[in-house]
């Protein structure tokens, strides 16, 4: 991956992260996880006797330091790494003094010491990084004994399945015949309106709205049928909107609007492109499982789906000494 491909995602999860979302797959909670990932966490966490120095790999908002603190309070001791410009606005330097971030970090390319942490664990993260050096990279700074748990989207998830059916709408809402372009045909026109369209103007200004009009009506035949209309739903609000409320002369700003909204569209399409193509499926799975018995002969490598009401949510994978995950320390 060049550069410039980090560089862009980068300032897409940089921009999600940014809105104070606290997971990678949020609808709006801002709690942390519940269900089988919570439960799978906590069951990790509590075999770690404190004081344990962590590392989160591909922390996001740190739902895991969180929780880590929620656990330890000032035991806690937990550096967590992203490739975005992470500042988690729970995060107090102040009061949660054990947990630190580090912006800009490559999971292949970590900036700590061989042998310095007591356990490594990722949720929804680990699997975006080139497996192979991010994995090496994460053994490294492990102590020999020293835990690593993941949790990865799975290729068969319900969370996998609605970032398949979200990305056909992206593109829908994206493309020539998508409501984006619809709207931004329509509102030069909706300025003008106030102070009268020209005569030999009208027949354009009819098809305009009559285009717009009808990408409404395709996106309201799309969310009927869709099993995962939410984006369709927000876009039709956000969109319409915008041009609900074109102020007379006012076609640039509302015009830059669009594009501003565009814009988070495209940054939203590229995160759910990752996921998708970077879940694992059985065969990546085991690959991973491989690649760790062979580093760390004689460890328990643990794998399971977790899955709750809707389904499988994610792989886990737990390597430790057998018996348990505590950590070696010292």
């Amino acid at each position: 991956m060049g550069p410039g491909e980090d560089n862009e995602r980068r300032e897409a999860w940089s921009s999600y992260w940014s809105s104070g979302r606290l997971h990678s797959c949020a609808s709006g909670d801002q709690d942390n996880y519940g269900g089988a990932i919570a439960q799978f966490w906590r069951t990790f966490l509590e075999r770690l006797p404190p004081p344990a120095r962590l590392l989160d790999l591909a922390t996001g908002n740190g739902p895991l330091p969180r929780l880590v603190w929620e656990l330890h309070k000032d035991a806690a001791d937990i550096d967590a790494v992203d490739l975005a410009d992470v500042a988690p606005a729970w995060h107090s330097p102040s009061l949660h003094r054990g947990v630190r971030f580090h912006r800009s970090v490559r999971l292949e390319a970590l900036p700590f010491a061989d042998a310095s942490f007591d356990g490594a664990m990722s949720q929804f993260g680990f699997e975006y990084a080139r497996r192979a050096p991010a994995l090496a990279e994460c053994l490294r700074v492990l102590r020999p004994r020293a835990p690593i748990a993941l949790v990865m989207h799975h290729a068969g998830s319900v969370l996998v399945a609605v970032g398949r059916e979200e990305l056909g709408h992206h593109g829908w809402l994206a493309g020539d015949d998508g409501l984006v372009e619809a709207a931004r045909g329509v509102i030069p026109w909706l300025a003008q309106a106030s102070a009268g369209i020209p005569a030999g103007e009208a027949e354009r200004a009819a098809r305009a709205r009559a285009r717009y009009n009808a990408a409404m009506q395709a996106l309201a035949e799309r969310a009927r049928q869709s099993t995962a209309p939410d984006l369709l739903l927000e876009a039709r609000q956000a969109v319409h909107g915008l041009v609900a409320r074109v102020p007379a002369g006012g076609a640039d700003a509302t015009l830059q609007s669009m594009d501003a909204y565009a814009g988070e569209l495209a940054r939203a399409r590229l995160r759910t492109a990752e996921m998708v193509s970077h879940a694992l499926d059985a065969a990546q799975l085991e690959d991973l499982r491989e690649r760790l018995r062979s580093a760390r002969p004689g460890q328990a490598v643990d794998c399971s789906e977790l899955r709750q009401a809707e389904g499988v949510v994610a792989w886990s994978l737990v390597c430790a000494p057998p018996g348990g995950g505590e950590a070696s320390v010292g």
